[in-house]
């Protein structure tokens, strides 16, 4: 009855209203499911539980005194692609407070280990029109920044309400996103894109859809990935990691999702045979999964071992396989291991993580055949980057890359001969002048 009633009310709204009446009628209608969704993701650790109503709007922290940016980023990857924009931005503007808003508990907890002071982290409240207008009422931001592909109807009309300056960063839309932003246009007469006042795109045929989505000002410029700093790592961390590893030929698996752990573990079995006393590391895009994946190489007949648990003891590692259940540490692994796979691209349905993160590092890097959230990006790098279709694919690249490379400048020199930070420069100047 109230499922029939709520459709009854958004089709009146539809036929009378103005679209963003709908849109917060919408959003009205769905607060009961949003706390029951969000009760659920307390319950099994996707959500923390003690900051819960940063998710309603209501701030956790005091607002500074002077200027201050909001800039959110959905999740890990978008939140690590912004740090050279946060950071040159700061540099050009002395003095500047910073809210940063993620969905996912893991980006929460890589703000706070890389600005535990200089950056106010907050969860971005959900798309209600009266939560967004609390959370704009108390920080007051001087201009807003949206990176990737994270639109939100209720918070763009408002932002557009306001005349705030919006922006959206490193704009890249997958097919199927742009397929339903066209029948939005189309169906609804809203043009999506149409509240930002400058869009930041990767490429000319990106450029043309935002455009006939509603943009007024585009401008092409390199995926800020390009220019992201190296993860940070610790000398003492891969000293213990290195003693522990010794005499083991050791490559590593990072950002894996369930279905390629498998993968992986096939390979290793077949790198054996040519390497012998293989070690395999894998880091799981979601720690919690850690538990799974040791359950899964112990079904198929391998030992294996938790990073955090091995911290624990000083013994070198014995097990065939390492995994790592813990986030911000891959700056430690990729400080000593020369062979990577970038995972999130061996099985359809997730479109690759960011295969830049290594070769800050000169790692020889593979990934899967399905990138299509970076295929701009591998363009670029793809003469040092290998793409590989199976378990024989991968195990060919990790034992010749674990047998004949070795680390030189050669990638720097020819990835990095271009400035890429002056364009940041640029890019900064124009939105804050």
């Amino acid at each position: 009855m109230i499922f029939a009633i709520a459709i009854i009310g958004i089709v009146y709204l539809v036929l009378i209203c103005h679209i963003k009446h709908v849109f917060r009628f919408i959003g009205i209608m769905a607060i009961p499911f949003i706390r029951l969704y969000l009760n659920r993701r307390v319950a099994t650790g996707l959500e923390d539980g003690s900051r819960i109503t940063e998710r309603f709007g209501i701030p956790s922290s005091v607002r500074p005194f002077g200027k201050l940016i909001w800039i959110h980023a959905v999740s890990v990857g978008e939140f690590l692609s912004v740090i050279p924009f946060i950071e040159e931005f700061r540099s050009l503007n002395r003095g500047l407070n910073i809210v940063l808003t993620t969905t996912t508990l893991t980006a929460a907890k890589l703000v706070q280990e890389r600005f535990p002071e200089t950056i106010i982290h907050q969860f971005v409240p959900f798309d209600v029109f009266a939560w967004i207008q609390r959370f704009l009422k108390f920080w007051k931001p001087d201009a807003v920044f949206f990176v990737e592909s994270e639109l939100w109807p209720n918070t763009l009309f408002h932002l557009a309400e306001m005349a705030m300056p919006t922006y959206l960063l490193n704009a890249r839309i997958s097919d199927k996103t742009l397929k339903r932003l066209y029948f939005v246009k189309a169906f609804l007469r809203i043009l999506p894109f149409k509240p930002f006042q400058e869009i930041f795109v990767t490429s000319r045929e990106m450029k043309r859809h935002v455009l006939e989505l509603g943009a007024k000002n585009v401008v092409i410029n390199p995926n800020m990935k390009i220019i992201s700093t190296a993860l940070p790592f610790s000398k003492h961390v891969v000293a213990e990691l290195k003693h522990k590893f010794i005499r083991r030929s050791t490559w590593i698996a990072v950002s894996t999702h369930k279905g390629e752990e498998e993968i992986i573990i096939e390979a290793h079995k077949k790198i054996q045979n040519s390497c012998g006393n293989v070690l395999t590391v894998i880091a799981v895009r979601h720690p919690d999964r850690a538990e799974e994946v040791l359950e899964l190489c112990q079904k198929l007949g391998l030992s294996a071992i938790l990073h955090t648990a091995a911290k624990e003891q000083e013994d070198q590692i014995q097990e065939d396989i390492y995994i790592v259940d813990q986030i911000g540490c891959l700056g430690d692994f990729f400080e000593l291991i020369t062979t990577v796979l970038v995972c999130g691209s061996l099985i359809p349905g997730i479109g690759g993580h960011n295969i830049l993160e290594p070769m800050h590092f000169l790692c020889n890097v593979a990934t899967g055949q399905y990138i299509e959230n970076c295929e701009d990006i591998y363009q670029l790098v793809e003469e040092f980057c290998q793409k590989v279709t199976d378990s024989d694919d991968l195990a060919n690249f990790v034992v010749k890359s674990i047998q004949t490379y070795r680390r030189s400048l050669l990638m720097k020199n020819t990835m990095f001969v271009r400035d890429w930070r002056r364009s940041i420069k640029q890019l900064t100047r124009a939105i804050y002048g």
